[in-house]
């Protein structure tokens, strides 16, 4: 797929089939992504690639918390949006429950909707990035574009992709989960699937502000 192509077409998916994603085609989805830049090509990102039964243990020990509306403490800590930011995320989440017949009030569904993150919507596989707690935050950066690389190559696989802050909510669980120790920071988790193309929240799609409202021009 041309690399044009894929970036236009990529949307965080939130509907899968069933159909589990071999392990070659993760490996190779893996190792094409590697190729991704990194500051002074130090490579700091590590994968932790869940399917079968484990990825069906963490789906229900991460919902199972979330519907407990237990206390969310990634090693990430979660950002407080203020001004464009924030009203640029609360209007994608009114147009998505809009999209998907979501009334403001019903508030049921949207627990349950809210709940479906943790179980990555889902997905049968799942692909989490982390690094080494004591190494710079650069680290981060450099784990930000391995992820991208992931979701853009994944598209030539036929695979569907969304990158999940819910993943990482209860690290303590994940890490028993998958023997993730310590001295690792979790930093995102990718569900991954073949998405399934009837499904109505898969045909939604976010904005993007101007360009006029984030660049400015200088020696032209």
């Amino acid at each position: 797929m041309d690399i044009i192509e894929a970036i236009n077409s990529r949307y965080s998916g939130r509907a899968f089939k069933r159909d589990p994603v071999p392990r070659h085609v993760l490996e190779e989805l893996l190792t094409v992504s590697q190729r991704a830049p990194s500051w002074a090509n130090t490579q700091t990102w590590e994968f932790a690639v869940v399917g079968g039964e484990t990825m069906r243990d963490l789906r229900e020990a991460l919902a199972a918390r979330a519907f407990a509306q237990d206390e969310r403490n990634a090693d990430i800590p979660y950002p407080e949006w203020a001004g464009r930011h924030r009203e640029r995320r609360s209007r994608n989440g009114h147009r998505l429950y809009e999209h998907m017949g979501i009334a403001r009030d019903d508030v049921e569904t949207q627990l349950n909707w809210f709940v479906s993150m943790y179980r990555f919507f889902g997905a049968p596989n799942a692909i989490y990035i982390y690094t080494e707690r004591a190494v710079s935050d650069w680290a981060i950066f450099n784990s930000g574009l391995v992820a991208q690389t992931i979701s853009l190559a994944a598209l030539d696989f036929g695979l569907g992709s969304i990158m999940l802050a819910a993943g990482i909510s209860y690290p303590d669980t994940v890490r028993q989960k998958l023997n993730i120790p310590e001295s690792k920071q979790i930093l995102i988790a990718i569900a991954v699937g073949y998405p399934d193309p009837e499904a109505t929240v898969n045909k939604f799609r976010t904005e993007r502000v101007p360009l006029s409202e984030v660049c400015t021009w200088h020696g032209f």
